[in-house]
């Protein structure tokens, strides 16, 4: 008997590298996003379904009330950041029209694209939020919020919230989590290439946000 199992034992297949190694949380991240994308790409999924399903990987490895996607767009002259989707965690997929306004959204988006990231712990009573308080701060009770830009070759496209309805302290994990998702959102999108990134108007990553509409570049070449 005792040969029996050593020989059985022989033949047994060797654990394998994924196997012993566990991925890291943003290797995980990295790998789910590609593999919904990429479907997306493939034609093998809807637009408005793999936004979902995206959000559902920034709600689970934040673990916040509600993450709301955002881009550039413009409303005649006007340059606006327009919601395109949002989600709560009890599931609740929204893609209504949501705007803000660039005197609402103007010295916010500055301190983001400065610092990559933006927390807010007691968003209501911070000084940088307060032209966006009444139109969606206190319509969509934003107590706290974490953004990250979207970013590539020195150009800003837009930012994803992550939002609690109560104060919440984010940590530097929870930056680093979802600075990581967003890039590799970027880099996906730019790489497909995604026709969202290709339409949507840009900022201009080291020049001041408060000049005149004119300088937005309206679309890569």
């Amino acid at each position: 008997m005792g040969a029996e199992r050593a020989a059985d034992a022989s033949r047994a297949p060797s654990p394998s590298v994924t196997d012993t190694v566990r991925m890291t949380p943003q290797a995980e991240d990295s790998a789910r996003l590609q593999e919904l994308l990429g479907e997306m790409y493939a034609e093998r999924a809807a637009r408005g379904e793999t936004l979902s399903a995206v959000i559902d990987v920034i709600l689970a490895r934040l673990r916040c009330a509600r993450v709301s996607m955002w881009k550039f767009d413009h409303v005649g002259d006007e340059l606006t950041l327009l919601c395109f989707g949002s989600k709560t965690a009890d599931g609740v997929f929204d893609t209504s029209d949501r705007r803000l306004r660039r005197s609402e959204f103007i010295a916010y988006f500055n301190s983001l694209v400065d610092a990559g990231t933006y927390m807010s712990v007691d968003a209501m009573n911070d000084p940088v939020l307060q032209p966006m308080r009444r139109n969606y701060l206190v319509a969509n009770n934003v107590q706290s919020m974490l953004d990250a830009a979207f970013v590539l070759n020195n150009q800003t496209y837009g930012m994803v919230c992550c939002e609690e309805n109560q104060r919440r302290e984010w940590t530097a994990s929870d930056s680093v989590s979802l600075r990581a998702i967003v890039n590799k959102m970027t880099l996906l999108m730019w790489n497909a290439p995604d026709p969202v990134m290709l339409n949507t108007p840009t900022l201009p990553l080291r020049v001041m946000l408060l000049q005149e509409p004119s300088a937005v570049a309206d679309r890569r070449r």
